[in-house]
C-alpha cells in the first residue's frame, strides 16, 4: 500500500465518509489530496462528462475510492478553458 492510498484510508474508515466525498464534495476531498501531496506534484483533474473531480499524484488519478486512473476520462481542472463551463461547476459543485 502507498503513501495515498494509506492517506485516503484514514478518512474512508468511517462509514459515510465515502459517500460524502464521492456524491457531491468531490471536489473538496480532490483539494484535500491536492494539497497533502502537493511537494509530490499533485494535480486537480476533471472528468466533465461524469461531473467529477480526483487528483493525479504520481501519474495516477485518485479519489475517496482509491485509484480511479482508467475509470475516467481525466483532464487537468486547469486546462478547462470554457469559462461558462467552469463558472458553473464552481458556483454547483465547489462553492454551493
Amino acid at each position: 500500500m502507498n503513501q495515498v492510498d494509506k492517506f485516503i484510508g484514514r478518512f474512508t474508515e468511517h462509514e459515510k465518509t465515502e459517500d460524502t466525498f464521492q456524491y457531491g464534495c468531490c471536489y473538496w476531498f480532490a483539494y484535500i489530496l491536492f494539497r497533502r501531496f502537493l511537494k509530490d506534484g499533485a494535480k486537480i483533474m476533471y472528468d466533465e462528462v461524469i461531473n467529477h473531480f480526483g487528483t493525479q499524484i504520481g501519474g495516477r488519478v485518485y479519489d475517496i475510492t482509491g485509484d480511479v486512473t482508467e475509470k475516467y476520462d481525466w483532464r487537468p481542472w486547469d486546462f478547462i478553458s470554457d469559462d461558462l463551463l467552469r463558472k458553473r461547476i464552481t458556483r454547483d459543485c465547489i462553492m454551493f
